[in-house]
């Protein structure tokens, strides 16, 4: 009797280890929270089935040494299964957060990615329709940036349209948004901006980008100069509604002035 009664209370202090495990994930997981709490619920309601034939032992004295073996090896290899299964769910969500951060931002500069970009504008549109507050768009695009690519390099390109958006989000606010839309064409939208207000941080963007070295080759410096077109957004006077339909309108708007502005001489903002 005594060594069945070890064998089931054995038993259940692995069945309650494995039902601590699931119960543990339910609170850590965040895209299989429902899958864990089904497990963390079935594998809690088992540990009645290593109580129950204990209690009848204890008060009985009936012994099922067999039932009482078989236990051992049933609860230990849950909990076995539930350390790897906890290890596979961890391995799985952070493979996810690092898709999931690929997916979102541009591998080469770490400004947002084009969807990105695309999304989370459509989203401050929503919010602008809402609020009836402007939003101005950013065209940016460096000027000759061939040049640089033929002179000395793709990897020192690379370099510079690293260094030009981590330069860039220093005149940003959080709020802002800064996403690569083209090979050098970066799109800025600052959410609850008016055209003057968007000019003055265009302009301040320009200067401090074009007296700022962006990397070096050879033991030289290398600057460079942007172009950016503006275009605003008032919902107040645009009456559409369709959120994907309006930014459309206005990135094309802002990708125009952009290219007025490389017209008229480069190294300047154009609205």
């Amino acid at each position: 009797m005594l060594t069945a009664a070890t064998l089931y209370a054995l038993a259940l202090c692995l069945q309650m280890a494995a039902a601590a495990y699931a119960i543990n994930l339910f609170f850590r997981a965040r895209a299989y929270r429902l899958a864990c709490g089904f497990l963390a619920l079935g594998l809690g309601l088992m540990t009645g089935r290593r109580i129950s034939p204990l209690l009848h032992v204890l008060d009985h004295g009936h012994v099922n040494l067999v039932d009482a073996a078989l236990s051992i090896p049933i609860s230990l290899l849950l909990l076995l299964g539930m350390f790897q299964f906890k290890k596979l769910l961890i391995d799985l969500e952070e493979k996810n957060y690092v898709l999931d951060k690929f997916s979102k931002t541009d591998s080469l500069t770490s400004a947002l990615s084009r969807a990105e970009t695309i999304a989370r504008s459509e989203l401050e549109i929503k919010k602008s329709l809402r609020s009836k507050k402007d939003i101005s768009f950013l065209m940016l695009d460096i000027d000759h940036f061939k040049v640089v690519n033929d002179t000395y390099g793709h990897p020192i390109g690379d370099q510079v349209l690293i260094a030009l958006v981590k330069e860039s989000l220093k005149e940003l606010r959080e709020i802002d948004i800064c996403g690569r839309v083209g090979g050098e064409e970066f799109l800025i939208v600052l959410p609850e901006t008016t055209k003057q207000e968007a000019f003055k941080v265009a302009e301040r963007l320009r200067e401090h980008i074009a007296r700022q070295p962006l990397t070096s080759s050879v033991g030289s410096e290398i600057y460079i100069t942007i172009s950016i077109g503006i275009s605003v957004y008032d919902p107040n006077r645009d009456k559409g509604t369709e959120c994907r339909l309006i930014f459309k309108k206005y990135y094309a708007a802002c990708d125009r002035a952009m290219y007025q502005a490389k017209k008229l001489g480069r190294n300047q903002t154009y609205c």
